[in-house]
């Protein structure tokens, strides 16, 4: 009888430990794989909570897109905002987004970011370029690649990284335009002082998805080491018309990642300006 009851008592305590594997395991797969406000990646410290908004501006139609994903491996986020003077803006940006993600989810791209953030840029500007033929259109991009405490980040064209840390943004990206180029001449020594200011030409974009002369996306050289409460912020152009001031006392405020992605559009829409461009944001809060 002694027996029959320890083999009972064995029985049960295997039943229970079994039950607790299969939740820990259940736990850890949803949490690596849900895309809410708040994620965390399985076998990483690095807790997230993101946030996202976006208004149309004065525009008639919206040519920014953008996207999150949670994986395993790490968290990926993009911007692509479509050249308004180009009818196709709107698809170019969506085309890039989509492919971004496609490539992002179809494999482990840890053991070689730089190829992924490489080889997305190609396959979007072929793919703009397939669709459009000889019509004109383009986008510009920004993503970035969270993993554990580091982040990796690309962009194409003048649309914005940065981080929000100790009360202070600091930009991660340079726009890629004519401006910023000049300036590149100029501290070459190939022009003069005075011809590298650009005049009206100043923000026309030298670099962008669509473009035929694209040849490959700007990128980190090394990750940047993240930090706990650090905001990693993905925006277009369009969030500039509240200045750097205004951005960041919105994140300094207390709040969920997507309660300052709100308010940031909020403050947009009150800006009493002629025109307001498409705006977009992405918020990764560092937990």
């Amino acid at each position: 009888m002694t027996g029959i009851i320890t083999d009972i008592r064995f029985i049960i305590a295997a039943g229970i430990a079994l039950t607790i594997i299969i939740t820990v395991f259940c736990v850890c797969f949803i949490l690596s794989h849900r895309q809410e406000n708040s994620v965390y990646a399985c076998g990483s410290s690095l807790g997230v909570d993101i946030g996202n908004a976006q208004i149309i501006g004065t525009r008639e139609k919206q040519d920014d897109s953008f996207a999150t994903s949670v994986r395993p491996y790490g968290i990926m986020g993009i911007v692509a905002d479509g050249i308004g003077g180009y009818i196709n803006g709107n698809l170019a940006s969506q085309i890039t987004v989509e492919t971004y993600l496609d490539e992002f989810e179809k494999r482990d791209i840890s053991d070689n970011i730089s190829y992924y953030f490489q080889k997305s840029a190609v396959l979007s500007n072929d793919r703009i370029r397939d669709e459009f033929g000889e019509t004109p259109g383009g986008t510009t991009q920004v993503s970035v690649v969270l993993m554990d405490d580091k982040m990796y980040w690309s962009s194409v064209g003048d649309s914005n990284i940065a981080v929000f840390r100790n009360g202070r943004l600091i930009e991660v990206n340079r726009k890629e335009n004519v401006k910023n180029w000049l300036e590149d001449q100029y501290l070459a020594g190939t022009i003069r002082k005075e011809d590298a200011d650009g005049g009206h030409l100043a923000k026309r974009l030298v670099n962008y998805l669509g473009y035929d002369g694209f040849k490959k996306a700007s990128e980190s050289d090394r990750p940047i080491l993240l930090k706990k409460k650090d905001q990693v912020l993905l925006y277009s152009d369009g969030v500039e018309v509240i200045g750097q001031i205004e951005l960041e006392d919105i994140l300094s405020r207390r709040g969920s990642a997507q309660q300052k992605a709100d308010m940031i559009m909020q403050a947009i829409n009150q800006k009493q300006v002629r025109s307001k461009d498409n705006a977009t944001i992405i918020i990764l809060a560092v937990k």
